[in-house]
């Protein structure tokens, strides 16, 4: 593997009480079969076959009264997905992904991707053709690695949809309220309207996704408008002022402003640059 690419996968048969722990990268679970008290962050829930959940980095976990369990894990980085804009249009992945994790007591555990014996078995085809790659190492293992793993999480995201009820499952509401984000993000969207979709206050609403985006709502909805206009800018019949508006911004000197803040180069400076860097060189 490429030094930057942070990748493992491992098959666990664990036959004894595991220590309490943390890692440096996200940690993908899926439970094969047998059963296990899973321990996370002082708290205690009952895993088995079937069961779905992920660890976000620096978070304790362990497992005790262990009876014939086998799992698979997955160790990554989530920057080095791929296709994650295209993923983030699913609500199953922004709630296994995201929301959950954070919901993961208040919901006493309940919001865990429980997959169905069917669902288990593609996902379990899925996880064996990754491990061949990781094992074989032949050409291109890691690109068929991340494109088995991107599979992997629309799969699963996918199953997240379907198995849970979405009245009683406060992460699939609020995933719900931010895939409508990532799909309306041109237009005009109010931090009261996403909150009416997640069935949660405004202070809930802007709690829980800044606590799991890093960000605010708001600006998470200007970055997102900025990322698009730097794709709009790059087609040189487009004015900046046109650019502006078709990506959200009726107010170009506030576009101008922001865009400057993201980054420190102004959107006419930022296509000069892309000018010179795509035009072809001389002899």
């Amino acid at each position: 593997m490429e030094p930057d690419f942070i990748f493992r996968i491992q098959k666990c048969p664990l036959t004894h009480d595991y220590f309490v722990h943390s890692h440096d990268f996200s940690e993908l679970v899926v439970i094969l079969e047998g059963s296990a008290v899973h321990i996370i962050e002082g708290r205690e829930y009952p895993v088995s076959a079937g069961q779905v959940f992920l660890i976000h980095k620096d978070v304790s976990h362990g497992y005790k009264d262990v009876n014939n369990i086998q799992y698979v894990n997955v160790m990554f980085h989530p920057e080095q997905m791929v296709q994650r804009s295209e993923l983030k249009l699913m609500p199953g992945f922004q709630a296994l992904f995201y929301i959950e994790p954070f919901y993961r007591k208040e919901m006493y555990f309940k919001g865990m991707l429980s997959l169905l014996p069917d669902q288990l078995a593609r996902v379990s085809g899925m996880l064996d053709a990754i491990l061949q790659e990781d094992e074989l190492k032949q050409d291109g293992c890691r690109l068929m690695i991340r494109s088995y793993f991107c599979a992997l999480v629309g799969m699963l995201s996918r199953c997240y949809s379907e198995n849970s009820g979405r009245e009683d499952n406060k992460a699939m509401r609020i995933a719900e309220a931010v895939t409508y984000l990532e799909e309306h993000f041109l237009e005009p969207i109010t931090l009261d309207r996403l909150a009416e979709m997640a069935f949660l206050s405004k202070r809930q609403f802007f709690r829980v996704f800044t606590r799991n985006y890093h960000t605010t709502p708001m600006d998470y909805i200007i970055k997102r408008r900025l990322d698009y206009s730097c794709t709009l800018l790059r087609n040189d019949s487009l004015s900046v002022q046109h650019v502006a508006l078709e990506s959200g911004f009726r107010d170009q000197n506030y576009y101008a402003r922001q865009f400057r803040k993201a980054y420190c180069c102004t959107p006419t400076e930022y296509r000069e640059k892309q000018t010179v860097h795509h035009s072809p060189k001389g002899d």
